[in-house]
């Protein structure tokens, strides 16, 4: 969901290994120079993740940074940056011997990120286009306790070069799944090229943060809310991770287009539930039948993050009761949660809570219409406020000269991952491509990169369309 996964089952090991640092770098010219660019160098480039502003987020930042050094780190600065427990492994002086194996390998770039609490997974490309996965832990004080580069799960495996091997490949995932690829007609219409039963309804995740922001554009429109307006995060609207917002302290102000950029951009859990509590649930409901959802009853009440986390891992049994209850049923539990500070952490939320109705459902095509409904606006004063929202993480590496513009939403939680993609082509042509898999064992879909792979073969497949 963008919001959260089980705790990763490397969490707390301490353990530098890249790729066994020999016999993985077959196809790559570990001849070529050292890289000389940073990540920050890379982060204009389209296609390139924002890594967040949290403590995991900024060491990340620093393992990029230093791969794009020609030398180092010092012995000096790896003892400040490892914890304890990593350094009685890989001794401080040692450091800078695995990371010179990988310099070689650069220019390194993040091109997604998915972070629970001190952990994250960041998808990387390096120098050759090739995909890795760096796992990064850090400790209360915001030390390094784990750092894990090695070639991404399915980097090896052949590109889908044709719609057929990538329902073959999406299929053979051990999860029900849906996908549309479709062509946005003149009507503001998905004509579908590819499907895989895009009417069905299944969990979305964090797409369901389309909802919230086209209530807000309308809101916007109406001269009901101004993007300048400000919010408050305090204990009764601080959620769990994703995102950056709930690391503010009570108090910390935040405008509208900060909170909505962030809900998009990093899929920040806090700036949706405060966009959702100024906008009101009946809001967001009317913008899912607005923005063409065929059954907004299965989402109604509409949840927030914090309401979601707390009906779904909190204390009291609440997944059950939801599961047997009526749309009156569900409001009234609703009203009846706690405020202040949510009692459960990021690391409570592991098993699937979908399959008892918690969460926010949507078919392929209701998504695809949501996006549609997004881009409709051209012309009026919310138009680039929310292309440029839309457009702030192309999700994956996607070519920007054939795709100029692509707007990105997709979601991960327990059991569930999820992906959507509106683009306009070098030739004006608009496309939506969405693709949604639900599991009810989380280990079934633990591992996003061959899933989201696929997304890139899409849109290679797109571009001959």
């Amino acid at each position: 969901m963008g919001i959260v996964r089980h705790r990763p089952a490397w969490a707390g090991a301490a353990l530098l290994a890249v790729a066994a640092l020999a016999g993985c770098t077959g196809g790559v010219d570990t001849a070529s120079s050292p890289a000389t660019s940073t990540a920050h160098d890379a982060g204009s480039k389209p296609g390139t993740a924002q890594l967040p502003d949290s403590p995991v987020g900024r060491q990340a930042r620093w393992v990029l940074d230093e791969l794009g050094h020609d030398t180092g780190p010092a012995v000096d600065v790896a003892a400040e940056r490892f914890a304890a427990e990593f350094l009685t492994e890989v001794p401080a002086d040692d450091v800078r011997t695995v990371f010179d194996q990988l310099r070689p390998l650069g220019p390194w770039r993040p091109v997604n990120v998915d972070v629970t609490g001190r952990d994250a997974v960041v998808g990387l490309l390096d120098g050759s286009g090739r995909s890795w996965r760096m796992v990064i832990s850090v400790d209360a004080d915001g030390d390094i306790t784990t750092l894990v580069v090695q070639p991404a799960p399915g980097a090896e495996a052949p590109a889908a070069s044709t719609w057929q091997d990538l329902h073959d490949q999406l299929t053979a995932l051990d999860a029900d799944v849906g996908l549309l690829a479709a062509r946005v007609t003149d009507a503001g219409r998905c004509e579908p090229i590819s499907r895989i039963d895009p009417r069905s309804p299944r969990p979305i995740a964090s797409i369901f943060k389309l909802y919230v922001l086209g209530a807000l554009a309308t809101a916007v429109a109406d001269g009901d809310v101004a993007w300048s307006d400000q919010l408050t995060i305090t204990d009764d609207t601080r959620s769990l991770p994703t995102g950056e917002l709930q690391n503010e302290p009570d108090g910390t102000g935040v405008s509208v287009a900060e909170a909505a950029a962030g809900m998009i951009a990093v899929s920040d859990n806090t700036g949706a539930d405060l966009l959702a509590l100024l906008l009101g649930r009946d809001a967001v409901e009317a913008a899912m039948a607005d923005m063409g959802h065929a059954d907004p009853q299965l989402n109604t009440p509409f949840l927030t993050t914090r309401e979601l986390f707390s009906v779904g891992w909190g204390p009291g049994g609440l997944r059950d009761r939801w599961a047997a209850a009526d749309t009156a049923g569900r409001q009234q539990m609703l009203a009846g949660l706690p405020s202040g500070a949510l009692p459960l952490s990021a690391s409570d939320v592991r098993d699937p809570a979908w399959p008892a109705g918690v969460g926010w459902f949507a078919s392929a095509a209701d998504v695809c219409a949501a996006l549609v409904s997004l881009h409709e606006e051209t012309g009026t004063a919310n138009d680039q406020q929310l292309r440029d929202i839309l457009s702030s993480n192309r999700g994956v590496n996607i070519d920007s000269d054939m795709w100029p513009y692509v707007a990105f939403k997709g979601g991960s939680a327990p059991g569930v991952v999820t992906g959507s993609w509106y683009a306009e082509r070098v030739d004006g042509h608009r496309f939506v491509y969405v693709m949604l898999a639900a599991a009810a064992e989380p280990s079934a879909l633990a591992d996003h990169t061959a899933f989201f792979q696929l997304a890139e073969d899409a849109f290679d497949l797109l571009a001959e369309q």
